[in-house]
């Protein structure tokens, strides 16, 4: 039951590191959001922002499993 909590937490981490990616991820493009778009141009404008929050997604939990291994074997524990 830990290890599920620990894993559940580990999501909401991830998601909610997603959406600031998402949007430094469309800036760095040279989306912005104030200008008028054509009804395509909006819709590849949230795909960006999807792009940009799946990548930041997937860094997150590449980031945890990175932390993990460090943890893991290059850390020794004391007995």
């Amino acid at each position: 039951m830990k290890t599920l909590a620990r894993e559940l937490l580990w999501l909401f981490i991830a998601i909610i590191l997603a959406l600031p990616i998402a949007v430094l991820f469309s800036y760095l493009i040279g989306v912005e959001p104030n200008k008028e778009f054509a009804l395509d141009e909006e819709v590849f404008e949230m795909e960006l922002f999807i792009v940009g929050g799946v990548l930041g997604f997937i860094g997150a939990y590449f980031m945890r499993v990175i932390i993990w291994a460090v943890a893991k074997y290059l850390i020794v524990e004391k007995e």
